[in-house]
């Protein structure tokens, strides 16, 4: 698929522009989390949107797509006595070792709900 109909319309500008609907963002932003669009139309699509600026109804539409895609972790948080810690991982480690993995296993033995988030590949 491709998004390159909606940038059509998004990308005229600031006053020649105009907003997507709810349903229409949805599908857009969809695509974009799902990965199945190319570089160059995500840069011109977040680009059309910082000319245009968004709508309530795209918002709306961005954010159905992300919640959509999230996991439910209501029955995880009731299940840790503890609490859950959330441990971004994303900007890796040059020169000394990445360590979060292991304070991820420490805080689990110790009882703490751990969430791990960052990149589905290494960049480096």
């Amino acid at each position: 698929m491709s998004i390159a109909p909606y940038i059509k319309i998004i990308g005229r500008g600031k006053d020649g522009a105009r907003s997507l609907g709810a349903h229409e963002a949805r599908d857009l932003f969809e695509q974009v989390l799902d990965a199945t669009v190319t570089d160059l139309e995500i840069g011109a699509f977040c680009l059309a949107m910082r000319i245009k600026g968004e709508s309530v109804d795209e918002l709306d539409g961005f954010v159905q797509a992300t919640h959509a895609r999230c996991i439910d972790l209501s029955e995880a948080v009731s299940a840790a006595p503890k609490g859950i810690v959330v441990l971004p991982s994303y900007n890796g480690a040059r020169k000394l070792p990445n360590l979060t993995a292991l304070l991820a296993l420490e805080l689990a033995r110790q009882g703490v709900g751990v969430l791990v988030h960052g990149p589905a590949v290494d960049p480096t």
